[in-house]
């Protein structure tokens, strides 16, 4: 077996995602651009853009909606998409 095709795991590549990654991962899955996001989220667009290129960083309860939309992204947009009772 070649150890080129089996990197050692190092601290580098099993870090935790952050908010940033979170975002994109999200985004990717459910197929939707930045404005699309931004309005299924309520936020303004620049507000996603500026914590997916990391330029500012969420607040509290943002953190944890991304946390929770990370979790589950097609159970929280079905949540978020459906009318109020």
């Amino acid at each position: 077996m070649d150890d080129d095709d089996n990197p050692e795991w190092s601290e580098a590549n099993t870090r935790p995602l952050d908010h940033a990654s979170k975002l994109k991962v999200v985004r990717a899955r459910l197929t939707l651009s930045q404005d699309r996001l931004a309005t299924l989220l309520n936020i303004p667009v620049g507000s996603l853009r500026n914590w997916e290129q990391r330029r500012t960083a969420p607040d509290g309860p943002a953190r944890t909606l991304i946390d929770l939309l990370y979790r589950d992204p097609e159970g929280i947009r079905a949540r978020i998409e459906r009318p109020a009772a």
